[in-house]
């Protein structure tokens, strides 16, 4: 998995439609209740293995990693819009007040790229390109951050690199290189945080570098497997595949907090109150106050949600399943939703 090479700056070849999605593509409906009466919304359905997704006051976007799709909806459902198409192996998704991020992991060594089209619709633009398997990005005011994975064996695996550039284009800047696997991307007003060692079972680690680069700092490390993460104004917060945990630590380092454990858990969000998590096997969506306690099941019996990502705002939570499993277990192809639940 990895995406095309062209210059830096330039067009992409791909199609960018500012319209409704076509046949084949279905908006959503009302499907289940959620606990304590909460209403759970199919806000799109038949996508093509969707994975990250980013909401503003108005929409939720996502990515459709089969299909090369970058798709939006609005968040009361209806007709859903096609943004993109033709991209290879779209990502991470992010969203500004003017355009929508994305990166396109590739097929090949090196041919990765960071993305970009306005809110309004029109032709995607490579802000990027050349880039070895990024993964996931975010955006602040000026910049765009992202990570590239890489993991090549001739590099023992620590050739991964987190990234910058200007929004309208430019030259990308190295924040941290010789990283192994980084994966999952956050910023604050100060600093930028990343997960290493996605896919290792204990060389993982929780990782942080001012914005304008410097000396990066563990301020977590023997991570079983960590994945998605995100931030507040007090603690990063992260999820392990092979600790099945939900995590925390201080923004300044100290120790790591274990939230949840037992959990299987993928995506994360949080938001004033909560700490929100996607599940595997079962799927489910639930959360857990900032400072621990209960852990509360907001949606259970969802399928496929290894891939899951998830977000939310002020009232909802929304989410991806990236489809359904047939006998073999392999993924059934167009059988994957966007879903959201109110009051969260």
């Amino acid at each position: 998995m990895l995406q095309a090479t062209r210059g830096s700056g330039g067009s992409s070849g791909s199609s960018g439609v500012g319209g409704s999605a076509g046949a084949g593509d279905s908006g959503g409906d009302a499907a289940t209740s959620g606990v304590g009466g909460s209403d759970v919304v199919t806000l799109a359905s038949e996508q093509s293995n969707p994975d990250a997704i980013a909401v503003d006051a108005t929409r939720v976007y996502w990515t459709n990693y089969n299909d090369g799709t970058v798709m939006a909806v609005s968040l009361d459902g209806g007709a859903m819009t096609l943004l993109a198409s033709g991209q290879s192996g779209p990502a991470g998704i992010a969203v500004d007040s003017t355009g929508v991020y994305w990166v396109n992991q590739g097929t090949v060594d090196r041919d990765g790229a960071v993305m970009s089209i306005p809110l309004r619709g029109g032709t995607p633009t490579a802000l990027a390109s050349a880039l070895c398997s990024p993964l996931a990005l975010e955006v602040d005011g000026t910049s765009v951050y992202w990570t590239n994975g890489c993991t090549t064996d001739s590099a023992g695996y620590t050739d991964g690199t987190v990234m910058k550039m200007p929004l309208g284009g430019g030259t990308p800047v190295v924040l941290a290189s010789g990283q192994m696997f980084p994966h999952s991307i956050a910023i604050d007003a100060s600093a930028v945080y990343w997960t290493a060692g996605t896919g290792t079972y204990d060389l993982g680690s929780v990782m942080k570098v001012p914005l304008d680069g410097g000396n990066p700092v563990t301020l977590a490390s023997g991570a079983p497997e960590p994945y998605d993460l995100v931030v507040d104004a007090a603690f990063v917060y992260w999820t392990t595949g092979g600790g099945s945990t939900v995590m925390k630590v201080p923004l300044g380092g100290g120790d790591a907090i274990t939230l949840a454990s037992n959990q299987g858990a993928w995506g994360i969000a949080v938001d004033a109150a909560n700490v929100y998590w996607t599940n595997r096997a079962p799927g489910a969506v639930l959360k857990m106050a900032l400072d621990g306690g209960p852990i509360t099941t907001l949606v259970s019996g969802q399928p496929g949600t290894e891939s899951a990502g998830i977000a939310v705002d002020t009232n909802s939570v929304y989410w991806t399943n990236p489809g359904r499993l047939d006998s073999s277990q392999a993924l059934v192809n167009s059988s994957g939703t966007v879903m959201k639940l109110s009051p969260k």
